[in-house]
């Protein structure tokens, strides 16, 4: 075949082919609270499970706002795991930091455990809408009794961190310190709830 045929099929082939947008930058999300919320352990154990995410965050494509209601990504910059699943050891982290659950386990494989933690992660994007642009978290939390599926609360948490800089790094630093209050948060409320929880059913069973 004649050389310049092969050449020219050759510069069509890579004309045809998709191009492939190369990450540069791969951040994690790894802040968590270590706060209290009990002077000792107790024999209350917690499952928590996967954290699911809604549509439009179940990438690890980093997400930011400019016009209202339209979500866009970084091209250079991304999560190094989806964000809904980096967030399972930062509230098992947390969770155990609290000093009430005597075991907290992330595995459905585990053997019965007092109460589960379901979460869903809503919203994880930088909002430049304000001005400096902050990080928009929101995590539902539905906290369940194993032995009789019964839910006993559930609530959503909102969080907002302003960017020291309005760069995807920028971003990643407020989102880090979201995370950081946001299991802070979420760790009280458990803690409260399954006290709340536990008491309420001693109380039943003395009547």
């Amino acid at each position: 075949m004649n050389p310049l045929i092969i050449i020219l099929l050759g510069l069509a082939l890579t004309a045809c082919s998709p191009v492939k947008t190369t990450v540069s930058n791969l951040y994690k999300l790894d802040a968590y609270s270590t706060k209290k919320f009990s002077p000792s352990y107790t024999h209350q154990s917690l499952l928590i499970t996967m954290p699911e995410a809604t549509a439009g965050y179940q990438f690890s494509t980093m997400l930011y706002v400019k016009k209202p209601f339209e979500l866009a990504s970084f091209a250079n910059n991304a999560w190094v795991d989806q964000p809904a699943h980096m967030l399972l050891p930062l509230l098992a982290q947390s969770l155990q930091s609290s000093n009430y659950f005597y075991a907290i386990s992330s595995s459905i494989n585990s053997e019965h455990t007092d109460y589960r933690l379901d979460t869903q992660l809503i919203e994880l994007q930088q909002n430049f809408l304000k001005k400096p642009s902050q990080i928009d978290l929101v995590v539902k939390v539905v906290l369940t009794h194993v032995s009789d599926s019964r839910a006993v609360a559930s609530r959503v948490f909102s969080e907002h961190a302003n960017c020291p800089t309005d760069t995807p790094y920028g971003g990643v630093v407020a989102a880090n310190l979201a995370t950081k209050r946001l299991t802070a948060r979420i760790s009280e409320f458990v803690v409260t709830e399954v006290k709340k929880d536990f008491n309420h059913s001693e109380d039943k069973k003395e009547q």
